[in-house]
């Protein structure tokens, strides 16, 4: 008793020294010395102690009530004072703040742990929140048209085309014939026009709009005013501009004297009227325009070969109305209705019978409704791969607390014995994880600013530049929040349960008691089986857009195989008038024929896979019935010069190219694809036979090319017919140079010998033949490369969560180990003996993890490109990668600790 007195006294003494009271020195000696614990195990508790009692006390709490905290019910203050009875309803905000700061202190003795588990965090929530941050973007973006609820988006519906834009004159006509359910309509349209500017000329892409844009979606200018009715009134009449908020601070520096200056545009000079403001980033999400220009000067800035303010099938009008008050969606789609029946009587071979108007909410619309249902499953897939990530760190997490758990055994169950509640322990386990998911989120939201950096800044072959807001905004800030206190409660909540109730008789008894408990080992074990099948399911994703990546790179477009340069040039009409146009464009094209490297030169004016091809026709031929419904064959459409197939590597198969006698005073002339030769005359031979187009026009058919890609890369055989360029005038067409050097100078190249041609001749579109093949693989591309990245962090994630759990479980059996060995066991035998333990977790996560792949595979086969949902090869391939990973995992422990000397491993407490 002399030895447990001496103790408590000095026990009071050293909490006297550290400034804390007679009454709370006390307490700490009365708690301290009912613990029976080791020297060192005992410092550390009265370092916790005196911690426990600054903040409690400094927080206003009593001596007596911060001893109740460790079950003292029975301590009595040494102060003749009376002291009032415990307060047991305090707050619980009282006890956070020394919880976080026990829980600080418990992080930072363990570095290794805590930077692991922040840096695992900081990845899982960081790829969470990057991609909630792009969907965000794209899905969530709050819409900036005044009362959007009454505005609805309205489209073209036919058999081809279930979204279709507008022309001009069924705009109009819609217009006049809705116009007592609609308030006001208005069109939009892209463009693209040649900025010269100091002599240097420059591509700015911009929206043209009718007068009455801007006054129905209420947009305001952040300078000037914006355009209106007035600006909207005469063809060509009206050239002033408003420029985006982004153009004006590039371009012009955010000078507000901008205002009334010219900008040329195409070579002629326009007025810049206003400055938009910087909320309105366009009428397509991702699609932020430069300038804004009234639709009546669409001939000028994006010009065609016909009035497309007269000439019908220029489908490039998208048309949003606003509903007049007590006017219901129902009451404007019978008026709608009324317009398509008229403009079936008006324009017959135009509007067929099945041909409609669809109207859709505004609100309800993303980008376009058609690309809308690839989106959201899309956006879909992406939360779910975040998600099973941030999974696998949180079981990862789990294990090792788990683990921790156990050394920890000790000092739980003297403070459950000395009466601490299992509610306030818990607090106090949860604070530690709450504490390391914050920290994650920290990190994490300096992963997703990376992810968003880089996605920004990528170098993506699109051939429009696509702008997206990836900031992380308020919303991005709460998620980050909310997915960071989750992930602290998931990965804490179970362990702090665990190891709040242990076997108190056991523990007190058995300093050394191993292993947890069977429940907790088990918990252990189930984890590893969770993060493995997760590892799997990821795996099996990444591989399946792995191979269907493959695959698209495999197909054959049948053009392009050789390097090439493509530059889309428009020839103003004003300047090239008929007689003019044709020499123009074949001048230009000798010209890059003299440019180095250069071995063929071609021009078409509907290049293939530029995925917005709606240039198609109808076709007939003597004995062959057009399908049922449809008064022709659909045939898409290509107008090319003599050089085109040489140029872009089409094989002729029968008859003869286009040559210069196919001039325009000479018989019309046709070459089909193959897929059309087959359709109109199976079995019979093409050369010789006769087509006639819905103009009724007369053309016959004197060559017959392979069959290429026209609208996507995965598209069945489709049918094309090709026109000769100097029967079919064009303004506009893409030239294609094959070179035998690097086609990214040639590029360069192409624009500068356009440019001294004719500085006014416009270069709408420049690239390589590459990149652009590289645009209809991208989408598959993206999905190979995220969800592979993401992989790849599940199964490293994965393998440490493994390789924690068989090197603790093989700390435990050291004592066993040693005594096997003693008696003379193998050291391979042991390594295969504890090694084998791991991998029966890898097989049934494996078992788990394929059979939750198959439903996934099910589920996004429709996204998988020429490879099946259960393609064998990723089925079997993907569980090899992943056992070797976990073998490698499970090896390493078991190798180490065979290696320990037998009488070393008999003295282990494990």
């Amino acid at each position: 008793m002399g030895a447990t007195r001496l103790d408590a006294l000095e026990i009071e003494h050293r909490a006297r020294t550290r400034g804390l009271p007679p009454d709370a020195a006390a307490a700490i000696a009365r708690v301290l010395g009912a613990a029976r614990l080791e020297e060192a195990r005992r410092n550390e508790v009265f370092e916790e102690l005196v911690t426990h009692f600054e903040d409690g006390l400094a927080a206003g709490r009593s001596a007596e009530e911060l001893a109740l905290d460790f079950g003292r019910a029975d301590f009595t203050p040494p102060s003749p004072t009376p002291v009032p009875l415990p307060h047991r309803g305090y707050r619980p905000m009282s006890r956070l703040l020394p919880d976080v700061r026990y829980a600080t202190r418990r992080l930072i003795a363990s570095p290794g742990f805590t930077l692991i588990a922040v840096l695992s965090l900081a990845l899982g929530i960081g790829a969470t929140t990057a991609v909630f941050s792009l969907v965000n973007a794209v899905i969530f973006r709050r819409s900036p048209i005044r009362a959007v609820e009454e505005v609805t988006d309205v489209y073209e519906s036919s058999a081809d085309f279930g979204y279709n834009a507008f022309d001009y004159p069924d705009f109009r006509e819609f217009e006049r014939g809705t116009s007592r359910v609609f308030s006001q309509l208005a069109a939009t349209r892209y463009a693209f026009a040649q900025v010269m500017r100091d002599g240097v000329a420059s591509r700015a892409e911009g929206e043209l709009v009718t007068g009455s844009y801007f006054p129905l979606t209420g947009i305001r200018p952040a300078l000037g005013r914006l355009l209106g009715p007035e600006d909207d009134v005469s063809p060509g009449g009206h050239p002033v501009v408003v420029l985006s908020d982004g153009y004006w601070r590039r371009a012009f520096g955010g000078a507000p004297s901008v205002l009334g200056r010219a900008i040329e545009m195409n070579g002629r000079a326009y007025t810049i009227v206003g400055v938009v403001s910087a909320e309105y980033q366009g009428n397509l999400r991702g699609m932020v325009p430069d300038f804004y220009a009234p639709m009546m000067m669409v001939n000028h800035l994006n010009p065609v070969d016909d009035d497309q303010l007269q000439s019908r099938g220029y489908h490039s009008l998208f048309v949003k109305a606003r509903l007049r008050p007590g006017t219901t969606v129902v009451m404007a789609a019978a008026a709608a209705a009324g317009v398509a029946a008229e403009l079936r009587k008006i324009v017959p071979d135009q509007w067929k019978s099945g041909n409609s108007f669809k109207l859709i909410p505004t609100r309800q619309v993303i980008l376009h409704p058609s690309v809308d249902q690839v989106l959201y499953p899309v956006a879909g897939l992406l939360f779910t791969v975040v998600g099973l990530v941030l999974l696998v760190v949180c079981a990862n997490l789990a294990s090792f607390l788990l683990a921790r758990a156990v050394d920890r055994r000790k000092e739980i169950a003297v403070r459950l014995a000395l009466g601490a509640t299992r509610g306030s322990l818990v607090a106090q386990l949860l604070a530690e994880t709450l504490l390391l998911g914050v920290l994650g989120g920290v990190g994490g939201l300096g992963v997703a600013a990376l992810v968003a950096r880089i996605l920004t800044t990528a170098d993506l072959p699109l051939p429009i530049p696509i702008t997206l807001e990836l900031g992380l905004d308020a919303r991005a800030l709460l998620f980050a929040t909310v997915v960071s206190v989750a992930a602290g409660i998931l990965f804490g909540l179970m362990p702090a349960l665990r190891a709040s109730n242990p076997h108190l008789a056991t523990t007190l008894r058995d300093e050394s008691a191993g292993g947890g408990g069977r429940g907790r080992l088990a918990l252990r074990h189930a984890l590893v089986v969770a993060q493995v099948a997760v590892s799997l399911v990821l795996l099996v994703g990444a591989g399946l857009f792995l191979r269907s990546l493959q695959s698209v790179r495999a197909v054959d477009p049948g053009f392009g195989r050789e390097p090439a340069g493509l530059m889309d040039v428009s020839f103003p009409p004003t300047r090239y008038a008929a007689g003019r146009l044709l020499p123009a464009e074949r001048e230009l094209a000798a010209r890059l024929r003299e440019l180095p490297g250069v071995t063929a030169v071609g021009m078409i004016d509907n290049l293939p896979l530029t995925l917005v091809n709606t240039q198609n026709t109808d076709v007939n031929t003597p004995g062959a019935q057009p399908p049922v419904g449809r008064e022709g064959f659909d045939a898409d459409l290509a107008v090319v010069d003599t050089g085109f197939f040489a140029a872009a590597g089409i094989r002729l198969l029968q008859g003869r190219e286009f040559t210069p006698a196919d001039a325009d005073s000479a018989p019309r002339v046709i070459i089909v694809n193959e897929a059309l030769a087959k359709r109109l005359w199976p079995g019979q031979e093409a050369l010789g036979k006769h087509i006639t187009r819905s103009s009724d026009r007369d053309y016959q058919v004197v060559g017959v090319v392979a069959t290429t890609k026209i609208r996507s890369i995965g598209e069945d055989p489709r049918s094309g017919i090709y026109l000769p360029l100097a029967q079919v005038r064009s303004s506009s067409v893409w030239y294609l140079a094959r070179t035998s050097g690097d086609a990214d100078r040639l590029t360069n190249a192409m624009v500068r010998a356009t440019q001294s041609m004719d500085p006014e001749i416009i270069s709408v579109d420049v690239r390589t033949m590459a990149r652009h093949l590289d645009v209809v693989r991208l989408p598959i591309r993206l999905a190979a490369l995220m969800i592979g990245a993401l992989a790849a962090l599940a199964v490293v994630l994965a393998g440490i969560g493994l390789y924690g759990t068989v090197r603790y479980s093989v700390a435990q059996r050291t004592r066993e180990v040693g005594i096997r060995m003693a008696l003379g066991a193998d050291s391979r035998a042991m390594v295969r003996l504890l090694t084998g333990g791991g991998l029966r977790l890898v097989v049934w996560g494996g078992a788990v993890g394929l059979l939750a792949a198959m439903l996934l595979a099910r589920l996004v086969g429709g996204l998988l490109f020429g490879v099946p949902a259960l393609d064998p090869l990723t089925f079997f391939g993907v569980p090899l990668l992943l056992f070797a990973v976990a073998g490698i995992a499970a090896w390493l422990p078991a190798r180490r600790v065979s290696r320990v000397a037998p009488t070393e491993a008999l003295r282990a407490d494990g």
